[in-house]
C-alpha cells in the first residue's frame, strides 16, 4: 500500500486526546502520515497542499450534528474530478448510536486501533493493553499538563454512564485492564511532562501494582500527579503510598449526599461517612482533592441538592466540582428519563456540556436555582455559606456572590463567633 495522508479531527485541543493520539500512533507505526487538528482549523488544513486520504472524527453525543456538517464543508471543497477522502467516524456516539452516523464510510466502535491497523492493512498485531503504541504528543506541543492512562475501563454500572452498555457490547474486553507498570513509567520518563494526569476512572485499583508503581514512580519520575479515585479507595496505606510516590490531588465522586438519590444512580452502597473519612485520610497524608457532584436528578428536590452543598461543605474540599444531570440516551438513567416523562425531547438538546441547564421537565423556577446553584457551588463550598433557595435566582446572582465572599471575610476577621 502506498504512504497515506491521516487527517483526525477532534473538538477541541485544549487537553490531550488521548484516544485519537493513541491512533495516530498506530497510522505512523504502519508507515503512513497522521496530523490530528481541532475542528476549528479542519476545513482550513483541508484546504492546503496536505489533502488526506482518510478523515477521522472522534465524536461524543451532542456534538454529532456538528461533525456532520463540518464533514460536509470539507469535502465540498475536494476538487473536481478528485476522490473525495475516505470518511471514519469513532468514539462514544458512533459506538452506541451508529445510526446517527451513517453520513461516514466507516463506523468503528469500541476501541479502534486494530480496526485502523486492519484499515491501513498494516502487519502489527495488538494482542494486549501494553502491546499499543504510546500515544504520540506531536500534535499537542508545549502541554504544561500530560495525560496518562494506566487502564482501560471500569468495574462500576453508574446508571448515568455508558459503562454497563459497553461491557455488554464488548464482552470480550475484562472489565479492567491494566498495563504493565514498567510500560507506564517508560512512557512518562520518554514524554518529560512537567505534571502528569493519569485520567483513569479509577487509579490504582489493585494495590500491589500501587505499590511497585509507587517505589519506581518516586524514583525514575519524581513528578508531580493528579488522577481519580473512588471514596472507598481511600484507605491509609492507599494514601501513603500515593504521597509518597508525588500524588498531588485526586478527584473524587460523591454525585449526592441524598442516600435515595444514590441508589438511583447505581451509588447506594456508598454511606457519606466514607467520603467524609477519605476527605480526612487525604487532608492529613496532604493531598489537595476536588469531589464531583451532580444536582439536577430526576426526582431531586432543590432541597436535596443543597444538602449535597451542605455536605461538601462539612468535607472541605480544595474545590466543589458540580455538574448538572444530562439524560443521555441509551444509559439506564437516561432511558429510564424517557419512558417515566422526565425527559420529552429528541435528544438534540443534548450537548457536551454539562453545566449550563437542565432538560429534564422541572417547571421554570427549580430550572433557574439548578442554574444559579451549579454556578455558585464551588465558590459557596470555598466560603461556607449555605444560600437559601429563595436566593438561587438570576437576579439576586450578583448579591448572592457578594453575599458568600462576604461570609467568608466574616469567618476569618471574627474567628469562633461566626
Amino acid at each position: 500500500m502506498k504512504s497515506l495522508k491521516v487527517l483526525f479531527v477532534v473538538k477541541s485541543k485544549v487537553m490531550e486526546n488521548l484516544g485519537v493520539m493513541y491512533l495516530s500512533s498506530v497510522v505512523k507505526a504502519a508507515g503512513h502520515e497522521c496530523r490530528i487538528v481541532d475542528i476549528q482549523h479542519a476545513v482550513s488544513i483541508y484546504n492546503t497542499n496536505w489533502k488526506p486520504d482518510i478523515i477521522g472524527y472522534s465524536i461524543m453525543t451532542g456534538d454529532q450534528d456538528l461533525f456532520q456538517k463540518t464533514n460536509e464543508r470539507m469535502l465540498s471543497w475536494t476538487p473536481a474530478g478528485k476522490r473525495a477522502p475516505k470518511t471514519i467516524v469513532g468514539g462514544p456516539h458512533p459506538t452506541f448510536f451508529p445510526d446517527d452516523c451513517q453520513w461516514a464510510d466507516v463506523i468503528i466502535p469500541g476501541e479502534a486501533e486494530g480496526a485502523i491497523a486492519a484499515l491501513l492493512q498494516s502487519d502489527k498485531f495488538y494482542p494486549n493493553i501494553d502491546s499499543f503504541p504510546w500515544p504520540d504528543r506531536a500534535d499537542f506541543p508545549g502541554m504544561k499538563i500530560r495525560d496518562f492512562i494506566t487502564t482501560r475501563g471500569c468495574p462500576r454500572n453508574c446508571s448515568y454512564c455508558y459503562n454497563d452498555k459497553w461491557t455488554k457490547m464488548f464482552p470480550e474486553l475484562a472489565r479492567v485492564r491494566t498495563r504493565s507498570v514498567g510500560d507506564v513509567v517508560q512512557e512518562i520518563i520518554v514524554a518529560r511532562p512537567e505534571f502528569v494526569y493519569f485520567q483513569d476512572s479509577c487509579f490504582a485499583l489493585n494495590m500491589k501494582w500501587l505499590a511497585e508503581f509507587s517505589c519506581q514512580y518516586k524514583k525514575f519520575v519524581h513528578r508531580p500527579f493528579h488522577c481519580h479515585l473512588r471514596p472507598e479507595q481511600v484507605t491509609e496505606k492507599r494514601a501513603w503510598l500515593l504521597s509518597n510516590a508525588g500524588c498531588v490531588s485526586v478527584r473524587m465522586a460523591l454525585e449526592s449526599a441524598s442516600q435515595r438519590l444514590r441508589t438511583l444512580i447505581n451509588r447506594g452502597n456508598m454511606e457519606l461517612d466514607v467520603v467524609k473519612k477519605a476527605s480526612t485520610t487525604l487532608k492529613r497524608w496532604g493531598i489537595k482533592f476536588m469531589i464531583q457532584n451532580i444536582i439536577g436528578l430526576p426526582t431531586a428536590t432543590i432541597e436535596e441538592d443543597l444538602a449535597t452543598l451542605e455536605f461538601n461543605i462539612r468535607c472541605y474540599p480544595n474545590y466543589g466540582w458540580v455538574s448538572i444531570f444530562s439524560p443521555y440516551p441509551g444509559t439506564e438513567l437516561g432511558d429510564w428519563c424517557k419512558e417515566s416523562g422526565w425527559y420529552k425531547g429528541n435528544y438534540s438538546d443534548i450537548s457536551d456540556s454539562f453545566f449550563d441547564t437542565s432538560n429534564l421537565e422541572f417547571d421554570e423556577e427549580h430550572k433557574e436555582q439548578l442554574e444559579c446553584l451549579q454556578k455558585i457551588f464551588a465558590v459557596c463550598v470555598d466560603t461556607g455559606y449555605m444560600p437559601k433557595k429563595e436566593e438561587l435566582t438570576h437576579d439576586n446572582f450578583e448579591a448572592l456572590v457578594h453575599k458568600a465572599h462576604r461570609h467568608k471575610g466574616d469567618k476569618v476577621l471574627y474567628v469562633g463567633v461566626i
